[in-house]
């Protein structure tokens, strides 16, 4: 257990957390990290919020190897160009 002093800062107040604490919660790189405070009783309670997005949680599993182990990856001729295209 630790001891911090609260300080205002701004309109506000705060409590410095050391590094050490919240790398104890799975908090690795603080900054910009979401924390849910929850009051229970007389204490407060940080946990920590999965920041990452919906397309990153959706690809988490997804083995790129495996993937195209099973499909084709080849290119595809389209013929010479016929207008103003770039490539």
């Amino acid at each position: 257990m630790i001891t911090r002093t609260i300080d205002k800062w701004g309109n506000s107040q705060g409590i410095r957390i050391p590094k050490e604490t919240l790398r104890k919660i799975g908090i690795e790189s603080p900054v910009g990290q979401t924390v849910e405070i929850d009051v229970k009783g007389d204490s407060l309670v940080i946990h920590k919020v999965d920041n990452r997005s919906a397309l990153q949680k959706r690809f988490e599993n997804f083995d790129v190897d495996q993937y195209f182990e099973k499909h084709d990856s080849r290119e595809i001729d389209w013929g010479k160009p016929v207008g103003k295209e770039l490539f």
